[in-house]
């Protein structure tokens, strides 16, 4: 039954991209409870994948707006957190932890294939670790953050993993430290976020030991002592520029030259709170709704539905 109702979205998505009509403004998601916190986009399906951080699913939504489980874990305690696609391989990475183990995680990076709807790679990071964003290069090699260690990891074909990069600017300042990352354009530099205390770092892909702490013009990084940024979560480039994306608030870098190490900020705060992360879809960013920070942080109930939903870069055209 789930391979037909996934070959009839696949049937029917192609004929929304040949009469070119958008992607709606946002799509509601239909669990109460499962606390959506990553997301990422198949451009060849139209479909964007959400995680879930408690309940153990993966869910899958259409351009159209149909949704479905696409991966249910035995296991309910088991936390899904970042994703990405790797559109040529047909690979959707994603981080897991088993939150039963709390405070002591233990996470794998685990990999599904999109057509076939089934788990085909697992890489176990051991104990503790915290796999908490992903993402991959142009040959399909993965590298992933850890919230508790100091350490970005790599991860190849072969399916053993490696500390790429470590350095004690990563170690957290609190209960997070590494969070989003994403290649820059070119392909030559990966851009991290640490979410306590608020910094952004530039990693050399060629030389992992050259590491560099953005510098910031504009306004304040991660706004201190605003209560809608608690601390930046995910991040995503779209064309040239990055995105950070907080729980109240979406700040959008201009990186001066091509080495990553200096940007222009410029914020907004005319979004939804309860923001996570971003990715792109058709050209445009999208970002998932889920109200993460307000019910595991501030024990608040959460304000539903939870969504995934578009955001202006027109925001930031007249700041």
């Amino acid at each position: 039954m789930k391979n037909t109702v996934l070959l009839s979205i696949a049937a029917a998505l192609p004929v929304l991209a040949s009469c070119d009509i958008p992607l709606p403004e946002q799509y509601s998601l239909a669990s109460s409870t499962s606390l959506p916190e990553g997301i990422a986009y198949d451009e060849l399906t139209y479909s964007f994948f959400a995680t879930a951080i408690n309940g153990g699913e993966i869910t899958r939504m259409s351009g159209l707006g149909q949704e479905e489980v696409f991966y249910a874990s035995a296991d309910p305690m088991v936390s899904f957190s970042g994703a990405h696609v790797d559109v040529a391989r047909r690979l959707l990475w994603v981080c897991q932890v088993d939150v039963k183990t709390d405070p002591v995680p233990n996470s794998k990076v685990v990999a599904f294939d999109i057509d076939e709807g089934t788990l085909v790679r697992t890489i176990d990071l051991g104990e503790p670790s915290f796999c908490n964003d992903l993402t991959t290069d142009g040959d399909g090699v993965v590298y992933a953050t850890d919230s508790v260690l100091p350490n970005i990891y790599r991860i190849g074909e072969d399916d053993e993993f490696e500390v790429f990069a470590t350095s004690p600017q990563f170690a957290p300042g609190g209960s997070m430290g590494l969070n989003g990352l994403d290649i820059a354009p070119g392909g030559e530099d990966l851009l991290v976020v640490k979410t306590m205390p608020p910094a952004l770092y530039r990693v050399s892909l060629s030389d992992p030991s050259d590491i560099a702490e953005v510098t910031f013009s504009g306004d304040p990084f991660s706004m201190p002592g605003d209560p809608r940024f608690p601390g930046p979560d995910g991040l995503e480039f779209l064309g040239d520029e990055l995105y950070v994306i907080y729980d109240g608030g979406v700040q959008q870098l201009t990186f001066a030259g091509d080495e990553h190490t200096q940007a222009v900020v410029r914020t907004t705060t005319s979004v939804p709170t309860g923001l996570t992360s971003a990715t792109v879809a058709e050209g445009r960013l999208y970002m998932i709704d889920s109200e993460v920070f307000r019910v595991l942080y501030m024990f608040q109930p959460p304000e539903l539905p939870f969504k995934i939903l578009h955001l202006e870069t027109s925001l930031f055209a007249a700041m």
